[in-house]
């Protein structure tokens, strides 16, 4: 058994990121950077990075790239072929991802549920497999669908993934201007808003700042199935202070994006990965102090605030960390109006 590591980076996220001559990292490239090789066990875990689209071809291509979201189909495409060529029965399956890498890690986490992972001697069937998943809709390529089961019975390998973590999923892909959306809307529309049964473990870490219309964020729902596991499925949604790269990284002041980091390495290493401690000491450093940036600039600002509703439903699984209540009774400043009410009724009920 190995445990294999795909990390998906955000939109114009890539190593050599630099502001005023300081690198910045995002959370995805620090969790690749220190996932151990091999853990203390002897078991090894082989990762992969895939930078986020807009980072390659000409300035004009990248900007292109990153407004429309094409080279989401590629990298889940990536993700999905470094599965292929490396699993073993038996494997682990982690995937991490922020913002469009986020969506590209529950895409492939649909993939496989929808397709299995593609056996070595049928490599050719990986274009047509990304197909069937995409056009999949509720009919015979569903994941429960005749022409989906028989496919994955004759092609896969069906499996499990053990673990996602995610940071600020975007189901609209972030598109400030609608004349991109027209190139984009219906071909990227997201699937994978209810959590495959086969996913055992799920976390999700969510902007309370970010009040940009496109930024709308894409919450999991649980499946009714989930329940009827013989293991549990364990999913959470928890809210951070921060808007969008404050809680997946991209800011020089990474201190709010590290409290999210921390969190999901602390998941992630509960259930089994292996994480580099001299790794996180030197390079994760949590604390409610860190800058809340303004991501709310010109062309975004165009269009008003839109405040993000943080809903109890049950089926979100939704919490709010710690850290949002220390700021909020630290800081009398800090009071996002979305989340007022939540704080009223933890002040009044010690819950919510």
């Amino acid at each position: 058994m190995k445990r294999i590591i795909i990390c998906c980076d955000g939109t114009w996220n890539s190593p050599g990121d630099t502001e005023d001559g300081e690198p910045i990292k995002t959370n995805v490239q620090k969790l690749f950077e220190g996932v151990c090789n091999i853990d203390e066990q002897g078991i090894f875990q082989i990762k992969h990075y895939i930078e986020g689209v807009g980072t390659s071809g000409s300035k004009t291509r990248q900007i292109l790239d990153g407004a429309t979201g094409w080279g989401l189909d590629h990298n889940i495409i990536s993700a999905y072929k470094f599965l292929v060529w490396n699993y073993v029965k038996g494997d682990e399956i982690y995937l991490f991802g922020f913002s469009r890498g986020a969506y590209t890690a529950r895409s492939v986490a649909g993939l496989i549920r929808n397709c299995g992972i593609i056996r070595n001697d049928d490599l050719g069937l990986i274009n047509e497999a990304y197909h069937h998943y995409r056009n999949r809709g509720e009919g015979d390529w569903s994941p429960d669908g005749k022409n989906a089961k028989a496919f994955r019975a004759k092609h896969s390998v069906e499996t499990a993934v053990k673990f996602i973590g995610v940071w600020d999923t975007v189901g609209s892909l972030g598109i400030p201007l609608s004349i991109f959306r027209l190139f984009n809307s219906n071909k990227y529309k997201f699937h994978d808003t209810t959590l495959s049964s086969y996913v055992d473990y799920a976390y999700h870490a969510l902007a309370i700042d970010e009040k940009r219309k496109s930024f709308k964020p894409t919450l999991w729902s649980q499946s009714k199935n989930a329940h009827k596991r013989e293991i549990p499925q364990v999913m959470e949604q928890r809210w951070f202070a921060g808007v969008h790269s404050n809680i997946g990284g991209g800011y020089p002041d990474a201190r709010l994006n590290d409290i999210t980091l921390n969190w999901i390495i602390e998941k992630a290493a509960a259930v089994g990965l292996a994480i580099d401690k001299a790794y996180c000491e030197t390079h994760v450093h949590p604390s409610i102090d860190g800058k809340l940036y303004n991501s709310s600039v010109f062309p975004f600002n165009l269009f008003g605030p839109v405040y993000r509703i943080i809903s109890s439903k049950e089926n979100y699984c939704a919490t709010i960390d710690a850290s949002v209540i220390k700021k909020w009774a630290l800081n009398e400043k800090y009071r996002p109006k979305n989340l007022v009410h939540v704080m009223h009724t933890l002040e009044r009920d010690g819950r919510w």
